[in-house]
């Protein structure tokens, strides 16, 4: 029989680790490789970093921002409902307006 992983805190380091070996991130800076793991691991696509392009500096302005207070917009609901409000830093407003008019 398969012996299987269950502790929670090391299959999320298991995870983070694969990414990490099977994803090309050497275009990016330290910060927004951390970033763009993070994405791979929402999606599940090794491959992203292909269509990622940062700017210099945006890991820093956008903690900046979220520091200060400023909200949160997605282009999907699925997206609002999957970002974890505790971890935000200023009890971040999260908004999707795809259901108004």
């Amino acid at each position: 029989m398969t012996e299987y992983l269950r502790d929670g805190a090391a299959i999320y380091r298991q995870s983070f680790a694969t990414i990490r070996a099977e994803s090309d991130l050497s275009a990016f800076a330290p910060d927004v490789a951390t970033v763009v793991v993070r994405m791979i691991h929402a999606c599940g696509q090794t491959d992203l970093t292909r269509d990622v392009v940062a700017t210099p500096g945006v890991v820093t302005a956008a903690r900046s921002a979220l520091e200060a207070g400023a909200p949160i917009l997605c282009d999907a609901n699925m997206v609002a409902s999957g970002i974890t409000r505790k971890r935000l830093p200023a009890d971040n407003e999260v908004l999707c307006h795809l259901s108004e008019p």
